[in-house]
């Protein structure tokens, strides 16, 4: 209970900024580029690529990634069930280092509308001038060897998962060279990404892509041991790489978010899944606020899902290359890791993810490979274990949907705004649905 401060710390001279005590419940410390160790966050992957492609993001774009590294920390080491105000919410205060206070101040209220939209949580966020010792973050190149192999106006997220294996194998087909990056916060999707990555310049050696790796680690003992799994800014620190990454490429650019319009909506399955406890990491109404701070900011970069109005399924039909889609180990999985269970890192095949994941095979008439731990379709699933548990909620839904069509239209409501007509909203998602309902027919609840 109570409130929580970060500071963060950048460079070997910054203070870090002196708080009462006993006005929060924990106040706690994160450092950049300040002990050389593993007690710093850790931002050497991204800048090392942005290094070697000779990419420069302005410093103002370089803030960025302090806000977003220090939100993704105060989302991801305080746990909401032990701290929360009704064991979700939390309130949150940042106290950030950054070259233009000024200008940042004037953004606080946008930004914590858009980490509100996400987390659910409290924000209030504080602005100071870096240190002296600390002038820049923008790495400079030196190695001409090392610049970047192509030029190209777009930057492609690429997450190791289909959506977005399948947006760069079209930008390729679209004749758009792009340049990805990836974001790893542990070793479950690494091998994933970097098997999605070889298999398109495998398959386009002539088109040979540049990716950025970014692994950004936050040091646990900020605040707790035990920190929060939901994640729910997760998505805000990804999306400020590529826009940092987009921005150093030229005046005008373009980030391509690719996800099926059904995940980006993320309709909560039941009413117990209301609100921020659905995630929210590319709806529409949170794309549209970081389209406003990426005007606001200077930097020239537009975002964009090409796939808003397009269900899983016709993605993975409609791509330009489904046979490499079939070949290739993506990671579609809300819980990958295999070592509680003794195995190796892979699809669980009950989450949600996974479900819409071999709906979409089915859909398209392509070939799954994926090697799920439980096979949802072999025997009939208990509702009170984990394995039962989404597809009794997707049966919820659609049983709701056929009592009631316009059920849909106030569910889709619910999960943010979406401007005046939401019909193709409606539309996609009742196709993602009819995708679901095909898959999940033939389990057995018991």
């Amino acid at each position: 209970m109570g409130k929580f401060a970060l500071i963060g710390r950048l460079g070997t001279s910054d203070p870090g900024v002196q708080l009462a005590q006993d006005q929060y419940a924990r106040i706690g410390h994160i450092d950049f580029m300040r002990n050389g160790d593993r007690q710093d966050v850790s931002l050497k992957a991204f800048l090392k690529g942005l290094r070697q492609l000779k990419l420069t993001p302005t410093e103002r774009a370089m803030d960025l990634l302090i806000i977003a590294c220090m939100t993704y920390a105060e989302d991801t080491r305080i746990n909401r069930e032990k701290y929360g105000q009704d064991s979700w919410t939390r309130i949150i205060e940042l106290y950030i280092p950054v070259s233009d206070p000024a200008f940042w101040q004037t953004q606080t209220e946008l930004l914590g509308r858009i980490f509100r939209f996400l987390s659910g949580d409290i924000w209030t966020l504080h602005f100071r001038a870096r240190a002296a010792d600390q002038p820049r973050i923008s790495p400079i190149g030196r190695l001409q060897r090392y610049q970047m192999p192509y030029q190209t106006d777009t930057v492609c997220l690429f997450s190791g998962g289909m959506d977005s294996f399948i947006g760069a194998i079209d930008l390729l087909r679209d004749r758009v060279r792009p340049l990805l990056v990836g974001h790893s916060k542990s070793s479950d999707v690494t091998p994933f990404q970097q098997t999605a990555f070889d298999a398109i310049n495998n398959q386009y050696p002539h088109r040979k892509l540049a990716r950025i790796y970014s692994f950004i680690r936050i040091p646990k003992k900020i605040f707790f041991e035990d920190g929060d799994h939901t994640e729910r800014g997760r998505s805000f620190l990804f999306l400020s790489l590529g826009m940092i990454t987009a921005s150093s490429l030229g005046a005008q650019t373009r980030l391509v978010v690719p996800e099926n319009g059904m995940i980006s909506l993320n309709i909560p399955l039941t009413p117990l899944r209301i609100g921020s406890h659905s995630t929210r990491t590319t709806h529409p109404h949170y794309l549209e606020m970081m389209r406003e701070l990426s005007q606001n900011m200077g930097i020239g970069v537009a975002i964009v899902n090409p796939y808003q109005f397009k269900t899983k399924g016709e993605m993975l039909q409609e791509c330009a290359n489904m046979q490499l889609v079939e070949q290739t180990n993506t990671m579609s999985c809300s819980h990958p890791s295999g070592r509680y269970f003794r195995q190796g890192n892979g699809h669980c095949g009950y989450c949600v993810p996974c479900i819409i994941r071999q709906s979409a095979y089915l859909a398209a008439g392509a070939q799954d490979c994926s090697i799920y731990r439980t096979p949802i379709t072999g025997g009939p699933l208990q509702v009170s274990k984990a394995d039962g548990t989404d597809v009794l909620a997707f049966k919820y839904l659609i049983a709701k949907v056929q009592q009631n069509p316009d059920y849909i239209k106030a569910a889709i409501r619910s999960t943010g705004p979406l401007g005046t007509n939401i019909d193709p909203y409606i539309d996609v998602y009742s196709r993602a649905l009819r995708e679901v309902d095909r898959f999940i027919s033939q389990i057995q609840l018991t």
